[in-house]
């Protein structure tokens, strides 16, 4: 059985316990730390993630993301996010919730709180609450409206696991921030989301 058989095998196992932790458990604190610890098990198997598999071309700029799994119904979707040296995204939410763990090179995390009340159109201000570098063995949860940026930092490419609730093409009311505007807008879906 080649690696990718194999990687697909033990996704499929994964997204079967997580299902049944969301389904007995619900969308909680505690069930997306259950959910963590079966995806950085997951993530474990390094040798089912190369990171020659999960290339970040020119064309791609800083970053791609490959699709590992997704049911038909476009819940519990699995990506591998790949990242070169300098890749940053603003502050965002997600609208379902999501993990990430490591898998190769760290991926630091900064989360915020939001100090407006959002009656405001497009006025959108966040202040940091916290932070966190993802790196292999190690992973971060967020709730639907938890607000989260991301950064790669270092001088190697990443590939990190990412699960999301709902798929993210089907996450048309995310939030991205402006820090230094005060404001937000609704942003799209990625479009750089390969078959992996």
């Amino acid at each position: 059985m080649d690696t990718r058989q194999q990687r697909g095998e033990a996704v499929a196992d994964m997204i079967d316990k997580v299902r049944a932790v969301e389904r007995d458990r619900g969308v909680t604190p505690d069930a997306l730390d259950a959910i963590k610890g079966l995806l950085v098990e997951l993530a474990g198997r390094r040798e089912l993630f190369p990171l020659g598999d999960f290339p970040v071309n020119e064309e791609d700029g800083t970053g791609v993301i490959y699709r590992l799994a997704e049911d038909a119904d476009h819940r519990f979707a699995l990506y591998a996010s790949a990242g070169a040296p300098g890749k940053s995204v603003p502050p965002h939410n997600h609208t379902t919730w999501a993990v990430i763990v490591g898998v190769h090179g760290d991926e630091h995390n900064v989360f915020y709180e939001r100090v407006d009340d959002g009656s405001v159109p497009g006025r959108g201000e966040v202040r940091p609450s916290g932070e966190f570098t993802v790196t292999h063995g190690t992973g971060v949860t967020l709730m639907p409206d938890d607000i989260h940026s991301v950064h790669v930092t270092g001088d190697s490419p990443t590939v990190h696991l990412h699960l999301y609730g709902l798929a993210l093409e089907q996450l048309h009311q995310r939030i991205m921030f402006d820090t230094a505007e005060g404001t937000c807008k609704v942003c799209p879906a990625p479009q750089n989301i390969r078959p992996a």
